[in-house]
């Protein structure tokens, strides 16, 4: 009785302080609200699990779902020429994305469902690396190897492509979304294949330095064309799929365009989605805005990527990517609201997208209750009840995951150890379709 007499107090200040009504709500726009689903946890595994999905995001008011259906050189979908997943549960003609398209779709209202691939890392035990990472893999400058295939062998993009092609054309998706679509870092590239082909195309007679600005350009524009290359090929087929990728955003953002090249995603990573989003070689960007709302600091980087992403003149082709999984959900809803409103420039973005399913906070998070280390980083301590052992962690995770499906929506609580009963108000009070949508 304490809890629901609590419970009701919370929930009657949140919805007064801070909820829309249903006439504002209604009249609200287009937007994206988008969920990404990663097959390195549960998610969409196997019927029951893309069932309960479907209605959390139902219950959400969430209308895009991004899952991962090629997470190391495998295959959560049946229609591929990698190897299925080894942890599909279900029989051997299950089809996860295949069920989830169905599920989805015919959903009131209507969620769409994009296709999420690491592209360029496979992971040194996948089929294909194990088969051609010799050729494929990508070094480093001093010979190190990694479990990414290289983008400047031309045979890897002719491989990704026929895969991310034929996805497309074998299912329903509404669109196909790209992950890993850099190299791990500056000083990669050295694969023998990716070396001979920058020497004879830039006459270069011995092996750049990873600072070389020419070595540099050309990484750049090995990655650049394999998005607009693909973007082109989809788009022959299925005008109407959305291509999107995930971005990097570390550290601190530019204060305007003058500042990209300084960015590691231009500069380490050889990502220049400033140029793809200009370009129109992505439908829309997802940069990963990952910080801790609980550090001044990372708060600091959160604002200034913002105000880049919506001010820099592509504002109509980005989604905000939140890390929740870094956050108390109260802070997650609190980004979520920045993410949402018109910048001081008077401009708004397509939407957001909340990273992760099986990570909804830092009390959802293995990243955290699997690493004490990590965990006593943390401002409030999310370990209540004494419970210590790996399996009752994760019972409670579950619990916090399954919370914040309905925080989202509604006016709720959650209890928090140092600060008792935490009201939070919603950010999506009622359903909305996604821009363009069918």
């Amino acid at each position: 009785m304490i809890r629901r007499a609590a419970a009701s107090v919370l929930a009657a200040i949140a919805f007064l302080s801070g909820s829309s009504t249903p006439a504002q709500a209604a009249s609200a726009p287009a937007q994206y609200r988008a969920l990404w689903v990663d097959a390195f946890h549960d998610g969409m595994k196997s019927p029951a699990q893309v069932e309960k999905l479907v209605a959390d995001a139902k219950r959400a008011n969430l209308n895009t779902l991004i899952v991962q259906v090629r997470k190391r050189g495998d295959a959560y979908f049946g229609h591929s020429i990698e190897p299925r997943a080894t942890d599909i549960v279900g029989p051997s003609d299950f089809d996860p994305l295949d069920y989830l398209l169905r599920l989805a779709h015919a959903s009131t209202p209507r969620i769409d469902v994009h296709a999420w691939v690491n592209v360029y890392f496979a992971g040194q035990t996948s089929l294909v690396y194990s088969t051609q990472g010799e050729q494929w893999g990508t070094r480093a400058n001093d010979g190190a190897s990694s479990g990414f295939l290289d983008p400047g062998v031309p045979e890897v993009n002719i491989y990704l492509q026929r895969i991310f092609v034929d996805l497309a054309r074998s299912y329903d998706i509404d669109g196909l979304h790209l992950d890993f679509i850099r190299y791990p870092g500056q000083t990669w590239g050295y694969s023998p294949t990716a070396i001979e082909l920058y020497m004879l195309q830039s006459r270069a007679t011995r092996t750049p330095s990873p600072a070389d600005p020419s070595w540099q350009a050309w990484r750049r524009a090995r990655v650049t064309a394999f998005v607009r290359d693909l973007n082109h090929e989809l788009k022959q087929d299925k005008p109407a799929l959305k291509l999107s990728g995930a971005l990097i955003c570390f550290g601190g953002g530019p204060l305007d365009s003058s500042g990209w090249p300084l960015t590691s995603a231009y500069s380490s990573v050889f990502q220049d989605w400033r140029s793809w989003l200009i370009n129109g070689y992505l439908d829309f960007g997802v940069p990963m805005n990952y910080d801790s709302d609980w550090s001044t600091r990372e708060k600091g980087w959160f604002g200034r990527w913002l105000a880049f992403e919506k001010d820099s003149g592509f504002a109509n082709r980005v989604v905000i990517g939140v890390g929740a999984f870094l956050n108390y959900p109260e802070d997650t809803l609190a980004q979520i609201r920045r993410v949402l409103a018109t910048s001081t420039g008077g401009n708004r973005v397509l939407g957001v997208a909340i990273y992760s399913y099986a990570s909804t906070s830092v009390y959802g998070s293995d990243d955290f209750y699997g690493s004490p280390d990590l965990a006593g980083g943390l401002p409030r301590q999310p370990y209540a009840g004494g419970i210590t052992d790996q399996a009752g962690l994760l019972a409670r995770a579950r619990t916090f995951n399954d919370l914040f499906m309905t925080q989202l929506s509604r006016a709720d609580y959650y209890r928090d150890v140092k600060l008792g009963w935490v009201g939070t108000q919603p950010v999506f009070t009622q359903a909305a379709s996604v821009p363009g949508s069918r």
